[in-house]
């Protein structure tokens, strides 16, 4: 079976900032606990009408090849004098999704908040809105973005909407049929829109009778493709990160034999309310049907449905077979990566060398042997992990550094020159680009750079237990803001961001979280100095 979809990740934010990524609440509020799902009633798209709601009405969005120029914020403040939580802000910084609490609801004449032990908020009650530098946009749900900040996926009344922050405008998904039922899972992204990873197309699940269809728009021009997984209902569908096939979670099967198809999680009813971190986790373990992986080529062509699959690597198909070995099967020929006697998982993939870091079982240590296998050889890294449980699923950028853990010794596997590269003890790689490693060693910080095979030390003492946020091409991990294309250090601050910008510009609140209190605006964006 596929690896599992990556989550989200927050990084190193302490328990007492209570910020980051937004956990769910776990109200019973807003679930929705079907005794079945069942395929969608036929759904005749509808001719657009303006909604009901501060964005603007449908449009086709413009082409993302010739964007008017984007505000900034610049250096003034925005946001209220409130209690607030961060999230998510555009790559960019020319948007941010908030939290905040901007009204008296509880009567006591002042506006405070806090969070419980479970994320749970308490206090006056709290709003989402979409900021930008000349407007703000009350919202239900911030559901996601794509890489670059340009658009943002957001919910509003009951319908989806893609919003774009050039032209300041809204395309109704909803009105064209689009899957917007959010799943109950904790930590869940959408279950059926998603961007590729360039930017350039979104796919949403529209519904029907017959089970649904993979819609793929092009965001430069809003032509749209339909796309047939074949029968059954969808539960999850995504581009893989090589950006070929279209990832779809099938149920086709009554597989618990119950006379009906059932989603492996219950539904929300209603997006959830604005919560801090760190939540509680819902789990629906053996719940529903199971759902089988079918890869739906983006370009078309006919589903394909293997039960050996792993994972695409590109336009290739990874398999492994009842014998437990590994093969790469591309144009219907296969070879074999790992031999049944390996046990292999696969913790690293690159499609682009067509390289594989595979895990081999060993039986009487009970870690995994590490192997280096490209399409001209396989060798030995002598190096071992506790356990790679789960096939690391392939990362859509083919990385020259690859940080690999074995235990204490931290090692760069550098894929250029397919050699491990060894570094100190409890070293830890913050982030990797080109030929470039950024690493904490104690409370220390450097560069490896793999051309010249050299390091180099920044001067900065790191804080003991400090912040990182990254945003490519700058890190910033407290009190430090790096730039990893100049391998420089451009700048610091004692302040406690809550997010990072790719221009290296720092969100700071008026006020800072602590164990007692939430952050409170207004907030600016600042460019750190040394």
């Amino acid at each position: 079976m596929l690896g599992p979809v990556r989550p989200a990740v927050c990084v190193l934010l302490p328990l007492s900032s209570l910020l980051g990524c937004a956990g769910p609440s776990h109200d019973a509020r807003g679930i929705d606990y079907p005794n079945a799902v069942t395929p969608a009633l036929p759904v005749t798209p509808p001719a657009p009408a303006a909604p009901a709601v501060a964005l603007a009405p449908p449009v086709t969005l413009p082409s993302a090849s010739a964007p008017a120029a984007s505000p900034a914020f610049g250096s003034s403040t925005f946001a209220l004098d409130a209690p607030l939580l961060i999230e998510r802000a555009s790559p960019d910084g020319h948007w941010v999704g908030l939290c905040t609490a901007r009204k008296d609801s509880n009567g006591d004449r002042q506006l405070t908040a806090r969070a419980g032990p479970r994320g749970d908020l308490r206090g006056d009650a709290f709003e989402r809105y979409l900021v930008t530098p000349d407007e703000e946009l009350p919202v239900d749900a911030l559901l996601g973005g794509d890489a670059t900040g340009r658009y943002a996926l957001v919910m509003q009344r009951g319908a989806l909407l893609l919003w774009d922050a050039e032209s300041r405008k809204s395309l109704d998904l909803s009105a064209l049929g689009a899957d917007a039922r959010l799943s109950a899972q904790s930590f869940a992204e959408l279950r059926t829109v998603a961007f590729d990873e360039n930017a350039r197309q979104l796919l949403y699940v529209r519904r029907a009778d017959t089970g649904g269809r993979i819609v793929v728009r092009s965001l430069d021009d809003g032509s749209e493709r339909q796309l047939d997984p074949g029968p059954g209902l969808i539960w999850r569908a995504r581009f893989d990160p090589g950006g070929v096939f279209v990832v779809v979670e099938l149920i086709n099967e009554d597989s618990n034999k119950n006379g009906r198809f059932d989603f492996p999680a219950p539904l929300l009813g209603a997006p959830r309310p604005c919560s801090a971190a760190p939540g509680r986790f819902h789990t629906w373990v053996d719940r529903g049907d199971r759902p089988v992986t079918v890869l739906v080529p983006v370009r078309g062509g006919a589903p394909i449905l293997d039960p050996d699959l792993v994972m695409p690597v590109g336009e290739a198909l990874l398999l492994r077979d009842a014998s437990g070995a590994l093969l790469l099967s591309r144009a219907g020929k296969k070879r074999v990566l790992e031999p049944s006697a390996c046990k292999g998982r696969i913790v690293h993939a690159d499609a682009q060398r067509e390289l594989f870091v595979i895990g081999c079982a060993q039986k009487k240590t009970g870690k995994v042997s590490l192997e280096l296998v490209t399409r001209s050889e396989r060798k030995p890294l002598n190096i071992e992990l506790a356990s790679v449980e789960l096939d690391r699923e392939m990362s859509a950028t083919a990385a020259r550094l690859v940080p690999l853990y074995p235990g204490l010794e931290t090692m760069l596997l550098d894929a250029d020159r397919r050699e491990l590269v060894p570094l100190k003890t409890s070293d830890v790689v913050l982030a990797t680009r080109a030929a470039r490693a950024l690493i904490r060693r104690g409370n220390s910080l450097l560069f490896y750079d793999a051309d010249s095979k050299t390091e180099q030390l920044l001067p900065v003492t790191l804080e003991r237990y400090p912040e990182l946020l990254v945003n490519a091409p700058f890190v910033f991990i407290s009190p430090a803001l790096v730039n990893i294309d100049r391998a420089a250090l451009v700048g610091t601050s004692t302040l406690r961001p809550l997010a990072l910008s790719n221009e290296g510009q720092l969100l700071v609140p008026d006020l800072d979280a602590d164990g007692s209190r939430l952050a409170r605006g207004p907030l600016r964006w600042l460019t750190p100095s040394l």
